[in-house]
């Protein structure tokens, strides 16, 4: 498979934490944002959608107040 340039991510701050976590300072074109976001949705709703897998959910915090349209 060819490689095929999506947009540009430019890390401009990288700080480690303790607990093995990081920090990340991005500056990103206007392609590079749309396919993040849209990445960001569609891992949300597949979330939204796998209610068995528990493995694979939105945390309890994030479903605060969410109403489920589905009933």
């Amino acid at each position: 498979m060819e490689d095929q340039k999506i947009g540009t991510i430019k890390v401009t701050r990288l700080e480690e934490n303790e607990d093995g976590s990081a920090n990340l300072e991005i500056e990103t074109d206007q392609e590079a944002t749309r396919f993040l976001v849209e990445q960001g949705i569609i891992a949300l709703l597949e979330k939204c959608i796998d209610r068995e897998n528990k493995e694979y959910s939105l945390s309890p915090e994030l479903q605060a107040g969410v109403e489920d349209e589905t009933e």
